[in-house]
């Protein structure tokens, strides 16, 4: 009777389970969230000030169309995952400009 071995060295080290094996590449922390359904007329700057609650805002974006004209969603960036949790939790479902938003991670 023979045993194959076979080593991938992306996944444990030699003499380890798989089960206690680090992942090479672990997946960054979530700082990011994604708000769907704006309206129109918000700014990148309006979407900033009403995140800023929630804490350091690293990066804030309206998406537009080619034209420039706002596709009516927008994604904002926090310093740490704790921050973004923290904005899911302050801004879901809130208003902003007469409009009930979604917040949620953004993907």
């Amino acid at each position: 009777m023979y045993a194959i071995v076979v080593a991938c060295p992306d996944t444990a080290p030699t003499g380890s389970s798989p089960s206690t094996a680090v992942h090479p590449n672990p997946l960054p922390p979530k700082t990011k969230i994604f708000c769907p359904e704006l309206t129109i007329c918000l700014g990148t700057q309006q979407l900033r000030d009403f995140f800023r609650h929630a804490g350091h805002i690293v990066d804030c974006n309206i998406m537009t169309d080619k034209d420039g004209r706002s596709r009516g969603c927008g994604t904002v960036r926090f310093e740490s995952s704790t921050e973004c949790d923290r904005a899911i939790n302050m801004f879901h479902r809130s208003h902003l400009q007469g409009r009930e938003i979604e917040v949620r991670i953004d993907m």
